[in-house]
């Protein structure tokens, strides 16, 4: 059985920084401190805040619309950096390991990067992933939402040494990611559940976010067995 459907998250993590080389460690030490230090995170949406709506292309070219989406049912939107990014491919599987009982609970996920072309839809069939995948077209979604830096020139050089080429990848002139974050909208459109972690290796578990969707389900919620979740439960603003 694949790890994704045996470990929590936190656990993989943990093999994953096990398999750092000394050169991939010290970039991933020298990353995280510079996004604490400078707070990149505290720009990040809240609870209780109205979370900007969106048009975007999926990996069929096709245009997503969050505001439809939501007017479904609880709206996941949790943004990843690439699909050449482990902790991320290892977030994407996790969440396609649970994919059924958000659909059971009528919730949109929706798992966005800056990656453009034909990426997403590569990464979509190498995983096997039955995501929603969008492209977050300049970066214009991660910006809305608070969680967009420029990659401090260290990190840069560490990524170019690896053979990866951001400008390229994203379609753009500017080295830009999104510090990996999940938030969980309401269907007013208010953010109702936020999860955002410089320590870019961290990721919300799965079944955290299952949690903060079934309150805003709804009494007529039903797990993956078909068993109802009881009585809708308003989260805190």
């Amino acid at each position: 059985m694949s790890d994704h459907l045996t470990k929590t998250l936190d656990e993989v993590r943990n093999d994953l920084l096990a398999g750092l080389s000394d050169a991939d460690w010290e970039a991933y030490i020298h990353l995280v401190d510079w996004l604490r230090k400078t707070d990149v995170a505290s720009r990040a949406l809240r609870i209780g805040d109205a979370a900007p709506d969106f048009l975007l292309p999926d990996v069929h070219g096709r245009l997503r619309s969050s505001e439809r989406l939501r007017g479904e049912g609880p709206l996941v939107v949790s943004f990843y950096r690439g699909g050449w990014c482990p902790f991320c491919n290892a977030e994407l599987r996790a969440l396609q390991a649970v994919k059924a009982e958000f659909d059971s609970l009528k919730a949109n996920v929706v798992v966005l990067s800056p990656e453009t072309r034909d990426l997403p839809r590569l990464l979509k069939r190498q995983l096997n992933l039955d995501l929603t995948m969008l492209a977050d077209v300049d970066h214009g979604v991660a910006t809305s939402y608070g969680v967009l830096f420029r990659v401090p020139e260290e990190t840069k050089a560490h990524y170019a040494r690896l053979g990866y080429d951001f400008g390229h990848r994203h379609g753009s002139t500017e080295w830009m990611l999104p510090i990996p974050a999940t938030f969980v909208i309401d269907q007013a459109g208010v953010v109702r559940g936020a999860f955002v972690e410089p320590d870019f290796t961290i990721r919300q578990e799965p079944s955290d976010i299952l949690n903060n969707v079934r309150k805003l389900a709804g009494s007529d919620a039903k797990d993956a067995s078909g068993k109802y979740l009881g009585q809708k439960v308003e989260l805190p603003l």
